[in-house]
């Protein structure tokens, strides 16, 4: 039950700053992000706002599926690969975040570098592995809220089209308070491709 008030509370904040982030916006973007994650794989969505031509804040909000302990095993009985250490762990970060464009206006804006950090609430997730139904397992699961950050770095690409594609890499601090399956830490390093798919 807290961890729901905590996870609304959050959604609130959010709803109000991304509120915020629209007031007059001169240059607003949106992207969708793939993660390749060295605990699993995910995917994301951003919502930028220029304060000044190379500062960006906004939110990124993110999906993990944690897969790091899963390894294939052969049954020879059943003549099949079974998979084991198998754990139903999703990370759903909810960060604010700012970006900081290097080297503004002294390159082609075509290819822009930047440094980003993100930080904030995220919510793990721990689904029942015994139960084999979809709905089940995620039905009977136990969360956790905690607070987290991100720093990375990429580069920009701008498209004929004008949209623009987006390469980096960067390290996630991702530490529960309470252990799941024994393991407190799900952070680590992670490379993502970004992908802008409006901006106004």
């Amino acid at each position: 039950m807290q961890n729901l008030k905590i996870m609304n509370k959050t959604i609130f904040l959010l709803l109000i700053a991304l509120t915020i982030c629209s007031l007059n916006a001169q240059d607003k973007i949106q992207n969708i992000n793939f993660l390749f994650a060295n605990n699993g794989y995910g995917f994301g969505y951003e919502y930028e706002k220029f304060r000044k031509s190379n500062v960006s804040i906004g939110l990124d909000l993110r999906f993990y599926d944690i897969r790091n302990d899963e390894f294939p095993i052969y049954d020879p009985f059943y003549n099949q690969f079974t998979v084991a250490g198998e754990k139903d762990i999703l990370l759903f970060p909810l960060f604010f975040k700012t970006n900081y464009y290097l080297f503004d206006g002294q390159i082609a804006n075509s290819f822009r570098p930047y440094i980003t950090f993100s930080f904030g609430p995220f919510i793990a997730v721990d689904g029942d592995e015994t139960i084999s139904s979809f709905s089940k397992k995620w039905g009977s699961t136990e969360s956790q809220t905690n607070l987290g950050a991100s720093l990375g770095f990429g580069v920009n690409f701008s498209q004929p089209s004008g949209n623009t594609l987006s390469l980096g890499l960067g390290y996630d601090y991702l530490n529960v308070e309470k252990s799941i399956h024994s393991k407190e830490d799900f952070g680590g390093g992670y490379l993502f491709l970004k992908y802008q798919i409006n901006r106004e």
